[in-house]
């Protein structure tokens, strides 16, 4: 169900970043519209090489520059766009108001400095404390995280931490200036699977302590069940659907949207009851014309997908998408032929997520 507009703390509108690269351009984002709500966790799920981590940099803009750059769009935090904001006033957001857990802890924290040194130095950066306070601070944020002893371990180097530990480390170091977003990529994708469900449990809880919205990124569908309130799927720098989890679950639009739920795999499927997207994600230098999902796609209307973009369409309430089989010229081209497509029922192992 949609939300108010007061309730919006964050604004995506025509999102598009693009690398120049030596090989070509790469269309990393094409087209991005989202929104995210205050005190909601925002899972955004797609295929690696989707654009779900260069949204994110992308929103804090720390693209990197070259070979990327932002073309166009809007980021509005607060009703104040991201983009039209000076280095200054950007380095006063990143790390206070809006914090982001990146991929692999070990390469995102500096290994000749204390943890606790890297955890201070994001607090004395952004609030008017000492050293000392800091410190303080550093040692109550990295027990709030489950990291024992921290008043010993403050002062270990990120070697001397398992990467169960370094992911803890770095969700301190996230949310030690209490933000009001959290961007968390895949924050859990290297460990294994006991401390991924401690990990995803910790961010649910302080999500819920520190009020705090989230945008999860991730490919896993299960993690979306567990930790959403919605979804986002996105495909080759597209987003496809969004909408309430539950909508998304039960009745997703989307082919694509479609073909991952039905990749799930679970115990009580049959082998039947498993699907499969043909084909990979294209090379972005040279992507397919209009649709992208279209060559893959089992419902293309030829003619139709390859040269027309699909706009995005709101089927119900707060649930969105993009696709020709819900749009204007999508129900022509259908009726000019004769042609009926609809999308074939889910599977019970599917629905029943």
């Amino acid at each position: 169900m949609s939300r108010p507009p007061e309730d919006i703390l964050l604004e995506i509108t025509g999102l598009k970043t693009y690398f120049f690269t030596e090989e070509g351009v790469v269309k990393a984002i094409e087209s991005v519209d989202l929104v995210v709500y205050k005190s909601e966790t925002l899972g955004l799920v797609g295929e690696s090489g989707s654009g779900k981590s260069v949204t994110a940099l992308s929103i804090l803009g720390i693209v990197p520059d070259p070979p990327g750059k932002i073309l166009s769009g809007q980021v509005v935090f607060h009703g104040q766009d991201l983009r039209k904001l000076s280095d200054a006033d950007m380095r006063k957001i990143r790390g206070n108001q809006i914090a982001m857990i990146f991929q692999d802890p070990m390469t995102s924290l500096n290994p000749v400095f204390t943890v606790g040194d890297q955890i201070s130095e994001a607090i004395m950066l952004h609030q008017k404390v000492t050293k000392k306070e800091a410190r303080e601070k550093s040692i109550k944020i990295m027990s709030l995280v489950g990291i024992p002893s921290a008043d010993e371990r403050v002062d270990n180097y990120p070697f001397e931490f398992s990467g169960g530990m370094r992911q803890r480390v770095m969700i301190a170091m996230a949310l030690s200036c209490n933000p009001e977003l959290l961007i968390a990529d895949e924050p859990s994708t290297s460990l294994d699977v006991t401390i991924q469900a401690q990990i995803l449990e910790l961010l649910k809880a302080t999500s819920e302590e520190f009020d705090m919205s989230i945008i999860l990124i991730t490919h896993d569908m299960g993690v979306i069940a567990e930790m959403c309130d919605r979804v986002a799927v996105m495909y080759a720098g597209y987003i496809c659907e969004v909408g309430d989890i539950m909508l998304i679950y039960k009745n997703p639009f989307h082919p694509y949207t479609r073909g991952l739920l039905g990749a799930i795999p679970r115990p009580d499927a049959e082998r039947e009851d498993l699907q499969i997207i043909r084909g990979s994600i294209p090379n972005l230098i040279n992507p397919p014309s209009a649709c992208r999902f279209h060559p893959r796609c089992d419902y293309m209307m030829h003619e139709l997908c390859e040269i027309v973009l699909p706009e995005l369409v709101e089927l119900e309430p707060g649930h969105i998408v993009r696709c020709h089989l819900y749009t204007e010229e999508g129900k022509a081209w259908m009726q000019e032929r004769g042609e009926k497509k609809e999308i074939s029922k889910m599977p019970k192992a599917v629905t029943t997520i």
